[in-house]
């Protein structure tokens, strides 16, 4: 990919993902002066994620019927115009209506600019690529809720409107400057949800798509319950909670920035991806049986250290299993991680009325399993060329 057409890329998603952090601290804030309750709250968070993993895989397809640069432009003007009409929602019903709409128009954004870095590097160059633009995603996540605070003293709707002009005004970027890269086997892009869908059920697929599931559910129940976690522990102020997250975020923007091109350089994707696993295991036991809040920020550390490294070489797999357009992969890989998103959050909730602890205790145990199942499901590095009769195409697979 060229350098230029990259880093511009990376700045779209930055400003993107920025727009998006900015809005969750401020989310709660404009529930409760809606009156909300704690269960509706959530159900703005959940049906969010939920949305995305029913209609990601269409946006897929879309993507490689259409291109990547007008679902890329769509989800960004999604993500804008959602936020903005987020300014005069009323009521529960009217809120949860415009995030539905917001996550069906926007979906289509992460899928779109993964199917771009794929479709523009070489199999070899897509782990770091996939990196630096994990990256870029976390760099603007843990920016959000700077900006956001920023917002703030000027008004409760102050974030979202920023959140909708950061949104909005890269969608010039994308339009004047960024190029549709030229479509290497079209006849991969023909096929019908149905034929893609077959293909996505065979193990090449199957087994890095539970992977992807896996891994989200573990780490979308860290934000879920950890702030509860440390007020009940060691009773905790919010931004003790903060400084937790922003470890996980700031570990994984560094790993993915500075270190990912020299690991990767060293060892093979899919132990790389096993080592991720194990990190994130000791991270999640490390909160577990936590004494010290200390020991939870270092918990936070590998977590983030596992997720930088494990999630882009994850992705770079999947990439590489081509029996189904970019488009269509990255919108099934999108859908998991959404799904996992929305049960991990609900799963932590419950498990933690029974023990504070629990969650963390069973996020621990994901990562060892899924640590376990790739040992055992697939072959450990060797890689092997074969021919997908069904589409006459060579691709990478695990043999």
């Amino acid at each position: 990919m060229a350098r230029k057409s990259f880093y511009l890329l990376s700045f779209i998603m930055f400003l993107s993902m920025t727009g998006y952090g900015v809005v969750l601290p401020a989310l709660p804030y404009l529930a409760d002066n809606l009156g909300l309750s704690s269960f509706q709250m959530g159900s703005l968070i959940t049906g969010w994620a939920l949305t995305q993993f029913l209609v990601v895989p269409f946006w897929g397809r879309l993507i490689d019927r259409i291109g990547r640069k007008p679902v890329l432009l769509i989800g960004l003007f999604g993500f804008g115009i959602a936020f903005l009409l987020m300014v005069f929602a009323e009521s529960y019903g009217q809120l949860l209506v415009i995030r539905i709409i917001g996550a069906m128009l926007s979906s289509g954004t992460q899928p779109a600019a993964l199917a771009l870095v794929i479709d523009t590097n070489e199999k070899e160059k897509r782990g770091k690529a996939l990196a630096n633009m994990g990256a870029a995603n976390a760099l603007g996540f843990l920016c959000g809720p700077t900006v956001g605070g920023i917002f703030s003293p000027m008004g409760l709707h102050a974030p979202f409107i920023a959140a909708g002009i950061l949104s909005l005004i890269t969608i010039p970027f994308v339009h004047f400057l960024l190029r549709e890269p030229e479509q290497k086997n079209q006849k991969l892009n023909e096929l019908s949800f149905k034929d893609s869908l077959k293909h996505m059920v065979k193990p090449g697929y199957r087994n890095l798509l539970l992977i992807t599931f896996g891994l989200a559910v573990s780490t979308s129940s860290l934000f879920g319950v950890l702030g509860y976690f440390m007020i009940d522990r060691f009773q905790s102020t919010a931004s003790d909670t903060g400084l937790a997250f922003s470890a996980q975020s700031l570990s994984s923007v560094v790993i993915q920035m500075f270190f990912m091109g020299f690991i990767l350089s060293k060892l093979r994707e899919l132990s790389i991806t096993k080592i991720g696993l194990i990190l994130e295991t000791f991270g999640f036991a490390c909160i577990a049986f936590s004494v010290t809040t200390w020991m939870v920020f270092a918990g936070c550390l590998l977590i983030g250290a596992g997720q930088a490294i494990a999630r882009p070489t994850i992705i770079s797999l999947l990439s590489k299993q081509e029996s189904v357009g970019q488009g269509t992969v990255m919108g099934f890989q999108q859908s998991m991680d959404s799904f996992g998103r929305s049960v991990g959050p609900l799963f932590a909730g419950w498990i933690f009325l029974f023990h504070p602890s629990a969650p963390f205790v069973i996020s621990s145990c994901i990562c060892l399993f899924l640590f376990v199942f790739i040992v055992f499901n697939l072959k450990k590095e060797s890689h092997s060329y074969i021919r997908e009769k069904e589409t006459g195409n060579e691709y990478l697979a695990k043999q």
